[in-house]
């Protein structure tokens, strides 16, 4: 699946889910971080391949996992950046002991040559509850 696909996926589960919550009772405040990590270039394409498994079954198996968004910049391919938005801190904490993004972390523990983490407060997150083919809008 390309990037591309995965961000529409993940922006459509996200307003899915944004939907759900709103209609039941109030949710904690999302939690929103940005990764930002080099990797090592003679590793970059294991790297990602490794790193788009993780995303998807977080996404996929995480009720807490709102999005996952991975992009590297246009001129350093080996510069990659995280956008995670969690539910909650409590999902993020849920989510870095699952046996997934466990196995993430072993898996490319020599790849990365370094990891900054930059914490965030939500201004507004919004995304189509049908990713590329549109639908309803909803922002949290």
């Amino acid at each position: 699946m390309s990037l591309i696909a995965i961000a529409f996926a993940a922006a459509a589960g996200l307003a899915g889910m944004l939907t759900t919550a709103a209609a039941t009772a109030p949710e904690p405040a999302p939690m929103v971080r940005i990764a930002e990590l080099e990797i090592d270039p003679a590793q970059l394409d294991s790297y990602k391949r490794i790193l788009a498994e993780e995303q998807e079954a977080s996404v996929r198996l995480e009720p807490g996992v709102l999005m996952l968004h991975s992009v590297a910049l246009a001129e350093r391919p080996t510069s990659v950046r995280l956008l995670e938005v969690y539910a909650s801190r409590a999902a993020y904490e849920a989510h870095i002991r699952s046996p997934h993004f466990l196995r993430y972390k072993s898996a490319t523990e020599r790849m990365v040559r370094s990891l900054r983490l930059v914490e965030t407060r939500p201004i507004l997150l919004c995304a189509k509850s049908k990713g590329a083919a549109g639908g309803a809008v909803t922002c949290l």
